[in-house]
């Protein structure tokens, strides 16, 4: 399990500091005077800019700022780099990598000690920022789409440093390969090519099967045939007419 940075790492950084550059950090953090800072203040700072350091980062941090040599003192974030600086890839350096990445057509996996391979062409991080800005990349704007993959690999990689997790390589999915027996052809022997071609045209063969015929609508002779008493109007429109005047006087005289 990796463990985070406690209040004793931060009191230790705060001693190793005062302790390597007594006059600088008593300038900067000065314990009296109106421009005092109280050191509750200072290890808040400290605990700030620690987060997400594991305790072997910073250990490590602590020994390279011993050893440095230099004759200022870091900041907060700087001692936070020099612990991280090692284990996680800058955002710029990670950009260039992203682009060296887009070039690559076939990636090689690399032959580690144990005998295993490995892709390390780009990270996993790097990868997921580099995909959310292709489109920017494909309609050719470089600058925006560097802006945008510094913005998101920064947060993405202080995300990663809050959980305690380390920097991983992007492992490329393994492509389908047929095997060397799956593309060897084995052919079937003549008889029995020759009945399984019998069986396919026996099932698609429909000339020889019965088809039901339709059902034949026929008139019904039970029914009587409806005629028009009355002549058509348009065909014979004076047998029409005379036979409207005779149903006429048939009514006014009384018949039916």
């Amino acid at each position: 399990m990796n463990h985070l940075v406690c209040r004793d790492d931060v009191h230790e950084l705060i001693a190793t500091l005062r302790t390597l550059y007594a006059s600088q950090f008593n300038k900067n953090f000065p314990a009296e005077g109106k421009n005092s800072i109280p050191m509750q203040v200072v290890e808040d700072r400290v605990a700030k800019a620690m987060i997400g350091v594991t305790t072997e980062q910073f250990q490590r941090g602590l020994l390279l700022l011993s050893t440095s040599g230099n004759k200022f003192m870091p900041s907060f974030a700087d001692f936070r780099t020099m612990c991280i600086g090692e284990d996680w890839w800058n955002a710029q350096k990670a950009w260039i990598k992203a682009c060296d990445y887009t070039k690559i057509t076939k990636p090689k996996p690399v032959t580690l000690a144990d005998g295993s391979s490995q892709y390390r062409d780009i990270t996993t991080l790097a990868k997921f920022a580099l995909d959310q800005v292709m489109l920017l990349i494909n309609d050719g704007e470089m600058y925006r789409a560097k802006d945008e993959f510094i913005r998101l690999y920064e947060a993405y990689v202080l995300e990663a440093q809050i959980k305690g997790r380390f920097q991983e390589w992007y492992q490329e999915r393994p492509s389908l390969a047929w095997s060397e027996s799956e593309k060897k052809h084995v052919p079937v022997a003549n008889d029995e090519a020759q009945q399984q071609l019998a069986n396919l045209k026996a099932k698609i063969n429909v000339r020889n099967r019965h088809v039901p015929k339709p059902q034949k609508l026929e008139a019904n002779k039970s029914c009587a045939v409806i005629q028009n008493e009355w002549p058509d109007p348009f065909e014979n429109p004076s047998e029409y007419q005379s036979m409207m005047a005779n149903g006429f006087n048939r009514v006014l005289g009384g018949g039916v």
